[in-house]
């Protein structure tokens, strides 16, 4: 469950404000996304950036991109609130709005429930289709 919720992180290192359904997501306890720190790499093995263990999110030239705090919110690197992930693994966007969620073995789906990828155990990052499109970890 940790490695799906660096996922989400990772998602947000590489997208801040990209819509849910583009992000690697996550599942599991909103307090967990403080304990996984990681590298982030694309389908290609190129490496995107990393989350520290406070949740603080760096680029790949190692620039501050925001932070995730012990409760699933997500602040950008000016501090600004972009949204949050609750315990059961439904993610909000910045003004409430439910935007997706996560099961617990890493499914993905869409606000409308549409099942849109999953992240592995191993940190292994697919598209709906089953395409590998990256990792996280560390």
């Amino acid at each position: 469950m940790k490695r799906f919720l660096l996922a989400l992180i990772a998602g947000a290192l590489i997208a801040l404000t990209a819509p849910f359904s583009t992000a690697p997501a996550v599942a599991g306890p909103a307090e967990d996304a403080m304990t996984p720190p990681g590298r982030v790499y694309d389908s290609s093995g190129r490496y995107q950036g990393r989350v520290d263990d406070r949740g603080r999110r760096y680029d790949s030239s190692g620039r501050y991109q925001g932070r995730v705090d012990e409760n699933g919110r997500s602040y950008d690197s000016s501090g600004r609130y972009q949204g949050r992930i609750d315990s059961n693994g439904r993610a909000y966007d910045s003004s409430g709005r439910y935007q997706g969620r996560v099961d617990s073995n890493g499914r993905e789906y869409d606000a409308s429930g549409r099942y849109i990828g999953r992240t592995d155990s191993n940190g292994r990052r697919y598209d709906a289709s089953g395409r590998y499109v990256g990792r996280v970890g560390e």
